[in-house]
């Protein structure tokens, strides 16, 4: 008999670093929604621009909490969207409404002092 102990343990190790290698490939994105529309199957996209950067997210609606938040999003609001990129499109694992805003990294001044 084969002692499978190492083989074994090389399995775990390759499934630990495949897992891994999944999450580095998400995209993380906060930005604010610059356009929302509907595919041929009646999935949701949402365009999420980002410093200059466009994103485009399409929330499944087998995923029925997400979709349904989606919905209620209008454009121009701040979200925190990850995803995972698939052929051509980007697929939502995580969408949340953001309240404050994104400031897009732009100071202001305070008029009342």
């Amino acid at each position: 008999m084969i002692d499978t102990t190492l083989i074994n343990r090389l399995k775990i190790l390759a499934a630990k670093e495949k897992k891994i290698k999944q999450f580095k490939r998400r995209i993380n994105v906060k930005g604010k929604i610059i356009a929302k529309g509907k595919t041929k199957k009646g999935n949701i996209t949402l365009n999420v621009e980002k410093s200059g950067e466009e994103y485009k997210f399409t929330i499944i609606k087998s995923h029925k909490e997400r979709y349904a938040l989606a919905e209620r999003l209008q454009i121009g609001r701040s979200v925190s969207i990850s995803g995972i990129p698939r052929f051509r499109v980007i697929i939502c694992t995580r969408l949340k409404a953001l309240e404050k805003g994104n400031a897009n990294g732009k100071q202001s001044t305070l008029e009342s002092f």
